[in-house]
């Protein structure tokens, strides 16, 4: 694709021209690439129909976002370069949030005692869930960790139940985008 920004007859065209070549807009930019190549023919495989419908709904909720404008808003703020809210919404909901590190340091078992996460997102992680399970599998408890307001990426989990069989214990923290894509990293004391 050649960006074609220095010659004012083309610059911001849109469109097709013959079965040559494709103007197209980027940001303030304007492109040219050769006219996509379609077979009619083709039979897609059960691979390429998912990731069609993958991108269905990503594109789906790229236009939810546009469509709302505090959603719309939000991703304005993170648009660079030839890209739009749009863009970035497509992406935010393609990619999942990842829980890179559950620090258990600070818990000993008692309550009020803390667990902290890193989770991380392109976009924005929006909720991170805590559960604490003792070695045999029994749930001591769960419940949602609070966004640390000075350190980025960090949540923190304050402890509400005693856990006598700290030993063992297994540690889970999911994240959540605004998409609603989940991200979970466990981890046993």
């Amino acid at each position: 694709m050649a960006k074609i920004d220095n010659i004012p007859l083309v610059k911001g065209a849109r469109g097709s021209v013959g079965k040559q070549f494709v103007f197209k807009r980027r940001g303030n930019g304007t492109h040219i690439t050769r006219m996509p190549e379609f077979r009619e023919d083709a039979v897609a495989s059960p691979k390429q129909e998912a990731l069609r419908e993958l991108f269905a709904a990503a594109s789906s909720y790229g236009r939810k976002v546009i469509a709302s404008p505090d959603l719309k808003r939000e991703y304005q703020k993170k648009v660079t370069g030839g890209r739009t809210a749009y863009n970035i919404a497509v992406r935010d909901y393609l990619k999942a949030p990842v829980v890179k590190k559950i620090n258990t340091e600070a818990y000993d078992g008692s309550p009020s005692s803390t667990i902290v996460i890193k989770a991380k997102d392109d976009f924005r992680v929006v909720e991170v869930k805590v559960s604490i399970r003792t070695v045999a599998g029994v749930l001591v408890e769960e419940g949602n960790a609070v966004l640390n307001p000075v350190k980025k990426n960090r949540w923190i989990y304050t402890a509400k139940q005693g856990n006598a069989s700290l030993a063992g214990s297994i540690i889970s923290a999911t994240a959540w985008d605004l998409p609603g894509n989940t991200g979970m990293l466990e981890v046993m004391i």
